[in-house]
């Protein structure tokens, strides 16, 4: 497919198969970038076994790193010109490094200490460099398969409602398929390993069809002189709409980063629920998903910027609400792994004397989120647990009187954080399809200001921000943990858990204000942006030959 251009193209209304081609790319990079995260800090310290301290500063500084690389590719996909367009080409050129890197990552040689950390340094480098590579050509690419406004944010509605289908399969079933390939154990390496092959081979697939039902027909002025990537990077510094977009990407980014790093401790140290965690992920993300798809709708209706606001605004109240969550009774379910006691004594599950008949119960996942009760054989006061590794287990007992206690009866403050916590993502869902199409109207800004059009440079500047925004998350989460002395798959101390809990509702939530803040001094609405677009095109008819 060639990338013939008329200027007629530039306002072009996008079928539907290019949308969804487009959209299923984003699919592809969120096998990634969810098992990212949500489970790769989690990953590094419960599983690898890099102290908590040590992960913190090789994320902090192999982010750090990537992030100012994230201009550099922006440059070359700028001035990258081939019969395909300028952003297609590094999709198909890039899925298989990718897919290379990222079972690197999660592959765990026994090294020793030093030899670990020096192999989590070089495969998260390596990855998150074929990530960029990828990644900002992707997302410049939703800059120029129109000029209509309207497109784009139908075009990154679509996007993120299958980055966010992907990302609710691999937070919901990245821990049953390490178990599955782990023999049962959730925490087994291999199954961690097995996981991200086929997480790889599926994006890598994603990405080809992105490049081939997907055509770029936005292209700079044909009378555009060159100029130094420095030179483009020097204009977007003194683009207050960009600055605006820049800081909001950071702060959203460390929101994102701190509710989902911090969602396995959480369920680990203080629900002491680890079972609930995939289905939580899974909703959680499903959120996320609904508030993109609605976002391509209300738009239609309510300036993006006041939409935002409004939707982060919702987002600071709930958390904080969350915050303010009692912590449930405790719970009558327990996982039996290696390090459960010997034997489980039903009146500790019950929290009651054993005076009736006992019915032990194991928690089996049926499709999704949903688990059935499998009555076991066991019927005495004890559970040898060494017999039901890897299990969920709860016990029912059918009291004199004839009624039933049951240890596993789900607290109501449980339901209430599920609840919570999928509302939170609904208004988090909002953000990055309508942001997406902000960084666009900020290129035509651009062009428009100053005759100069950096597409690539544009939007890399901006994921340059989002990475940053997640090094100071995942950094935050783990020097937190650090320093309050955090240890892997032990009992944690009050203050430990305490700084978990913070980390998950009340500072995203004080973010959350903040980052609705910034956006006061965002100027470019709707009627401003359908002028520039009616000049841009004036001026690309007298550049075009007569």
């Amino acid at each position: 497919m060639d990338t013939h251009y008329s200027e007629n193209d530039r306002l072009a209304k996008l079928s539907l198969r290019e949308r969804i081609g487009y959209g299923l790319g984003d699919a592809g990079f969120n096998f990634y970038w969810a098992i990212i995260g949500s489970y790769l800090v989690f990953f590094y310290t419960d599983i690898f076994g890099i102290s908590a301290a040590a992960a913190a500063t090789m994320v902090t500084v192999t982010k750090i790193m990537d992030a100012f690389t994230d201009p550099a590719i922006g440059a070359l996909a700028d001035r990258t010109k081939t019969r395909w367009g300028k952003f297609r080409p590094f999709l198909l050129i890039g899925a298989v490094p990718m897919m290379a890197a990222g079972i690197l990552t999660m592959t765990t040689p026994d090294l020793g200490e030093t030899g670990k950390l020096i192999w989590a340094y070089g495969t998260y480098a390596l990855l998150m460099l074929c990530y960029t590579f990828l990644n900002i050509p992707y997302s410049s690419l939703s800059g120029v398969l129109s000029a209509d406004g309207r497109e784009r944010n139908k075009i990154n509605s679509t996007r993120f409602f299958f980055a966010y289908l992907s990302s609710i399969i691999v937070g919901t079933a990245t821990p049953d398929i390490a178990a599955f390939f782990g023999g049962g154990d959730p925490n087994s390496a291999k199954g961690w390993q097995m996981t991200m092959v086929i997480y790889s081979v599926i994006a890598s697939c994603l990405f080809l069809v992105t490049f081939f039902t997907t055509k770029e027909r936005v292209e700079p002025p044909k009378s555009q002189k060159s100029a130094s990537p420095l030179q483009d990077l020097k204009t977007l510094f003194v683009c207050m709409p960009w600055l605006v977009l820049f800081i909001l990407a950071m702060f959203f980014m460390v929101i994102m980063t701190l509710r989902g790093s911090s969602a396995a401790y959480y369920f680990k140290y203080y629900l002491v629920r680890l079972d609930l965690l995939g289905a939580y992920i899974g909703l959680q993300f499903l959120g996320l998903m609904i508030g993109a798809v609605l976002a391509g709708y209300v738009t239609r209706f309510i300036d993006k910027k006041k939409l935002l606001m409004a939707t982060l605004l919702i987002v600071g109240t709930l958390s904080l609400i969350f915050t303010a969550l009692p912590k449930p009774d405790q719970s009558g379910i327990i996982r039996i792994d290696a390090e459960t006691a010997q034997t489980i004594q039903a009146q500790d599950l019950l929290n009651a004397p054993v005076e009736g008949k006992l019915t032990w119960e194991s928690h089996e996942k049926t499709i999704w989120i949903f688990k059935t009760r499998v009555p076991m054989a066991e019927t005495g006061p004890s559970l040898k647990a060494q017999d039901h590794l890897n299990k969920t287990i709860s016990v029912k007992q059918k009291n004199p009187d004839g009624t039933i206690t049951d240890s596993g009866k789900t607290p109501i403050e449980i339901y209430y954080i599920f609840t919570l916590n999928f509302l939170i993502s609904i208004a988090l869902g909002f953000k990055p399809p309508i942001t997406w199409g902000m960084y666009a109207d900020v290129a035509d800004f651009n062009e428009w200001k100053t005759g100069r059009r950096a597409t690539g440079m544009t939007f890399s500047a901006t994921t340059c921000s989002q990475k940053l925004g997640s090094t100071i998350g995942s950094a935050a989460l783990l020097g937190m943990l650090a320093s309050l002395g955090y240890q892997a798959n032990k009992i944690q101390g009050d203050a430990s858990v305490s700084g978990i809990v913070y980390m998950k509702t009340l500072i995203p939530g004080i973010l959350a204000f903040l980052t609705a803040a910034v956006l006061i001094f965002y100027k470019l609405d709707q009627t401003r942006l359908d002028s520039i677009q009616i000049d841009l095109k004036n001026r690309h008819n007298g550049d075009a030959p007569q």
